[in-house]
């Protein structure tokens, strides 16, 4: 399962790649909205404020292709929200930016995370099957089980140390090439 860390540098080079294929040139406001973009599937965590917690609601709606979808579709359609006075390839960097999580999330999420049913929802509502990888590309913590600022900072090292360099060099070459 990906940090919050794992999740921005990917987004950020996704939104890059994206950007650089439709010719957007960089601003604030591509690199801001990619950023939020790319944490907005965990914003289900914060139904654990309303007592629902666990697998059975995160990972679900928030990470489902399908829903991803309706839900980007919807805001290009509706007047007046923040798409309809966007550059297309803003908004474009961003959607590569939210579609970069839960890909991410398969594929760092392994079969102890699958086997307590946090595995990804992935065609949701079509389909409550969960995918994960039996050998995930990068071991990650369970963030859930983390009892200290250490055990975060452990957590997250895979990451700053594998994905956070290959993030940046993607990006690098999107924005500087």
């Amino acid at each position: 399962m990906a940090s919050p860390v794992g999740h921005a540098s990917v987004g950020l080079a996704a939104a890059a790649v994206v950007a650089r294929m439709t010719g957007t040139p960089p601003s604030f406001s591509l690199w801001f909205g990619a950023f939020i973009a790319s944490g907005v599937p965990d914003l289900d965590v914060f139904l654990g404020v309303f007592g629902l917690r666990g697998p059975r609601y995160h990972r679900n709606a928030s990470h489902g292709l399908p829903a991803l979808g309706a839900g980007v579709v919807l805001l290009w359609l509706l007047p007046g929200l923040p798409p309809s006075n966007l550059d297309p390839g803003v908004y474009w960097a961003w959607i590569a930016a939210l579609f970069s999580h839960p890909i991410l999330d398969v594929l760092t999420t392994g079969p102890r995370a699958g086997a307590r049913g946090y595995g990804i929802a992935l065609a949701w509502p079509l389909s409550r099957k969960r995918w994960f990888l039996l050998k995930p590309i990068l071991e990650t913590a369970d963030f859930g089980a983390c009892r200290s600022v250490g055990d975060v900072l452990l957590g997250v090292l895979p990451e700053m140390t594998r994905l956070v360099p290959v993030s940046a060099l993607l990006f690098g070459l999107a924005v500087l090439a």
